[in-house]
């Protein structure tokens, strides 16, 4: 991607943004949860939940592929929300979004405070995803053709797929132009577009945990690339970008 990229939109198009890391745990599962939570309580004071996936039995979790990686528990504080599982960790920014520099710095942090507490044996994946959603049909202001069909012009769009991008991460990109989505600000659904990518990167080794803020800072670099890569150049000045 040759153009420059904004710093950041002053029209900030972000409903969702998240880190996750997927580890091989060095205790037992049903101890996770709680040594973490004592860990980083005073950091982040909020609501606990159990999510429904407790109600499946451990050995099935343990055993399916669909369940391995799932948060066990939600804790809902002022401007997170962390997920924890028994080899998972999730952070996410609230929105109004905090902002890269913020967002990173808490991960980082978090992410430290697990692993220097021995609950970490290796990190096998890391992955960043950030949820982008537009109020009308965005496909025509992209630099992806919008799909015909034998001549025919397509209506509601799904476009899904992956991307091999720098330094061996991969971009899972998902498009759409059907798309509802209930903001706090608003009484009522909206409809619209969303542009969802997730960037991660699998690890063989302790390659992550010796590396862990440029491992961080690149699988961002990486996403924001391929953003501002699928946005045109007229449709990008729409949102105001602060270079």
């Amino acid at each position: 991607m040759n153009k420059k990229m904004p710093l950041r939109l002053e029209k900030c198009p972000l409903v969702d943004a998240l880190i996750e890391i997927r580890f091989e745990s060095s205790i037992i599962g049903s101890a996770i949860f709680g040594i973490i939570y004592n860990l980083i309580r005073d950091d982040y004071n909020g609501t606990v939940t159990n999510l429904p996936i407790l109600q499946v039995p451990e050995q099935i979790r343990k055993n399916d592929p669909n369940f391995r990686f799932k948060p066990l528990y939600r804790i809902e504080a002022e401007k997170y929300i962390i997920q924890i599982g028994d080899d998972v960790l999730c952070i996410s920014s609230k929105i109004p979004y905090v902002g890269w520099d913020e967002f990173s710095s808490r991960t980082i942090e978090l992410i430290k405070k697990v692993a220097e507490e021995g609950i970490i044996n290796k990190v096998l994946r890391i992955g960043h995803r950030y949820v982008n959603f537009f109020e009308g049909d965005i496909m025509d202001k992209l630099t992806i053709s919008k799909p015909t069909i034998n001549g025919y012009q397509t209506n509601n769009v799904l476009v899904r797929t992956e991307v091999r991008d720098c330094d061996n991460f991969i971009d899972t990109i998902q498009i759409t132009n059907s798309a509802a989505y209930k903001s706090p600000s608003h009484a009522e659904s909206l409809s619209g577009s969303l542009i969802d990518i997730d960037s991660f990167k699998e690890y063989e080794d302790n390659y992550f945990l010796e590396n862990l803020e440029s491992e961080i800072n690149k699988v961002h670099i990486c996403e924001k690339n391929m953003f501002f890569s699928l946005l045109t150049d007229d449709f990008l000045d729409t949102l105001n970008p602060i270079y």
